[in-house]
C-alpha cells in the first residue's frame, strides 16, 4: 500500500504519526549528501521520508514480507535512492561497514521490546554522527540509551508524542550524538617520557572508561594520537618471532568495536 493512501484511510492517527516522522527528519538534519541506515525499517515508511532528503537510504528489517512491501512502496513512490535488506541489523551493519559503508545517520524504530544489545553496539560501531531513536516504550528506551552511552553516545534532544491519548503509552523520538573527548594535560618533560614508556592502549581504554564512562577502540586511540602528533610507538602486541607480521588498519575511518 502506498504510504499516503494509508494516511488517508486513518487521518486522525496518521496526523500524529506524521509528527513523529517530521521530528525524525528534523533530528536527522539531512542536507542532501548523507548516507542513512534505517535499522528497523518495516515496510519502509520512515525510509521513504528520509530518502527525500538524503543521498542514499538503506533499510534493514528481519521480516522478509515487510521488506518486499518496502521495495514495492519505494517503487510506487519513485524512490530510486533506497535499498532494502531482509536481515538481522546487528549482523548486517558490521558487514556493510567492512565493505566501506560509513553512515552519517542511523535511525532505529524498534518494537516495544526495544533493540538488542547486538544492534545497539553495531550501530555505535559504525560511528555515525547522529542516531535517531524512535520508541514506543520509555522503559526499554532508557535501557537502550544507557547502552549507547557506554558506547560513546549521549542524548541531545527528546520529544514525546502523544500517539495514544488517555492511555499510559507515549511515543518518543530522541537524538543521540557521539561524545567528543577533550582532555587537557599539563605535563612536564619527565611526565611525558614516563607516559610514553609505560602507557599502553589498554591503560588509555581503562582511563577513558573510568573517567568518561564509555569505551573506545584501539584504532580510535591511534587516530587521536596521530591527530595530536604523538608517536604511536611499536605494536605492544607484536609477536616475539623475527619474521612476524603486524596487520595494518585500512586508511578509511576505523570501525569501533569490530575486528
Amino acid at each position: 500500500m502506498c504510504f499516503w493512501m494509508s494516511v488517508a484511510r486513518k487521518p486522525k492517527r496518521n496526523v500524529k504519526r506524521l509528527r513523529v516522522y517530521e521530528k525524525v527528519l528534523a533530528y536527522a538534519n539531512l542536507k542532501g549528501g548523507e548516507t542513512v541506515i534505517d535499522a528497523y525499517c518495516s515496510t519502509g515508511t520512515i525510509s521513504l521520508c528520509l530518502a527525500k532528503k538524503a543521498k542514499r537510504v538503506i533499510g534493514i528489517e528481519i521480516v522478509k514480507p515487510a521488506i518486499e512491501d518496502a521495495k514495492k512502496n519505494a517503487k510506487m513512490n519513485h524512490m530510486e535512492n533506497t535499498e532494502f535488506y531482509a536481515a538481522d541489523a546487528g549482523k548486517l551493519m558490521p558487514q556493510l561497514y567492512r565493505k566501506g559503508m560509513v553512515p552519517d545517520v542511523i535511525v532505529m524504530d524498534p518494537v516495544r521490546a526495544g533493540c538488542s544489545e547486538e544492534v545497539l553496539k553495531a550501530a555505535a560501531g559504525m560511528n555515525p554522527k547522529r542516531i535517531v531513536y524512535v520508541s514506543c516504550n520509555p522503559a526499554t528506551f532508557a535501557r537502550d540509551a544507557k547502552i549507547l552511552k557506554s558506547e560513546g553516545y549521549e542524548i541531545k534532544k527528546v520529544q514525546p508524542v502523544d500517539m495514544f491519548p488517555q492511555t499510559m503509552h507515549v511515543e518518543t523520538v530522541a537524538l543521540l550524538c557521539r561524545k567528543d573527548i577533550e582532555v587537557k594535560l599539563e605535563l612536564d618533560e619527565e611526565d611525558v617520557t614516563k607516559a610514553e614508556s609505560k602507557g599502553t592502549y589498554e591503560n588509555i581504554k581503562e582511563y577513558i572508561l573510568g573517567k568518561y564512562g564509555f569505551k573506545v577502540s584501539t584504532l580510535y586511540i591511534a587516530q587521536i594520537k596521530r591527530k595530536c602528533g604523538l608517536e604511536l610507538g611499536e605494536n605492544y602486541n607484536k609477536s616475539k618471532k623475527d619474521n612476524s607480521k603486524v596487520s595494518e588498519c585500512p586508511k578509511r575511518r576505523g570501525y569501533h568495536g569490530y575486528t
